[in-house]
């Protein structure tokens, strides 16, 4: 799989289409078009992309998106998961800025998987 350079979208039909078939773990944040800190999120994202390209970041509109929503019990936005092989590993808790980002995942990467919402 080529390594991404950009932030790519997920909605409800290829979901967990997609996480199926992307390897090791993945960063999945849901965002709204209005919501100020989820910008400053994708742009905390952006250049985490940039410093990090090997791990894959999706973005997925929650306001097109709501079944997704529903079904992870979204109830804030932005709100970050992270995933392994596949499989719904934890939500990721995180400053909006690349090395806390990456810290976060490096420590939720030690931990046992949740279970998913």
């Amino acid at each position: 799989m080529p390594i991404m350079t950009t932030i790519a979208s997920l909605t409800d039909l290829n979901f967990h289409h997609v996480l199926t078939e992307t390897p090791g773990a993945a960063l999945v944040f849901f965002t709204a078009p209005n919501c100020g800190a989820c910008r400053n999120l994708k742009i905390a994202l952006e250049k985490y992309r940039r410093e990090f390209p090997a791990l894959p970041v999706f973005e997925v509109d929650a306001v097109h998106n709501g079944g997704l929503v529903n079904a992870l019990e979204i109830f804030h936005l932005p709100a970050m998961y992270l995933y392994v092989d596949g499989h719904y590993h934890c939500e990721l808790h995180s400053e909006p800025l690349p090395a806390r980002i990456h810290a976060a995942i490096q420590a939720a990467l030690q931990l046992p998987a949740e279970d998913e919402p």
